[in-house]
């Protein structure tokens, strides 16, 4: 069995083994957008100023900051990085401050805010971390200084919480 199809394999049972849910291929990077902007925003960086390698919705297009590596964290967790930033930059979540819950891409660690769940919703995901919990879902914000910026708040039947994994054929190295 090829690596590749056992790690999609494992995803799947990961996320609860629901046929409607979408494999994963590690071996390539994948894409994140949302039910409620739609696939023509893409979760994507901040490069540089203020809000540096923080994330927001993103039109889509072809920058190295959309492109999203999953990689096996144990205990089914995955931690996500990007082609832009690299293996050793990781989505992570800010604990306190201003920017409490919001989501960075820190340098990778042994930290439960970079352990990330996924839990079938159809053909999507809610997002979750190990850090804060099944209860504290990935979010988008709507309107206001970080419109279209994620944060972590109570997990609920909102369209900013449904994330699709769209794949590419941009191979991992």
């Amino acid at each position: 069995m090829k690596l590749h199809t056992l790690i999609a394999g494992v995803f799947l049972a990961v996320c609860g083994g629901q046929a409607a849910a979408q494999q994963v291929d590690a071996n390539y990077y994948q894409t994140l957008s949302t039910e409620f902007r739609g696939g023509d925003m893409r979760l994507d960086v901040f490069n540089g100023g203020p809000k540096n390698n923080m994330t927001h919705l993103a039109p889509a297009q072809d920058v190295s900051g959309q492109y999203w590596r999953f990689t096996p964290a144990g205990r089914g967790y995955w931690r996500l990085s990007t082609m832009f930033r690299g293996a050793n930059m990781c989505l992570d979540v800010i604990n306190g401050g201003p920017r409490n819950n919001q989501v960075h891409l820190a340098p990778c660690g042994n930290y439960s805010g970079q352990f990330w769940a996924f839990r079938p919703q159809g053909q999507a995901y809610q997002l979750t971390t190990d850090f804060r919990g099944g209860g504290m879902c990935l979010d988008i914000f709507n309107g206001g200084p970080d419109n279209n910026q994620p944060e972590l708040r109570s997990c609920g039947n909102y369209s900013g919480q449904l994330w699709y994994i769209n794949p590419t054929w941009k191979p991992v190295n």
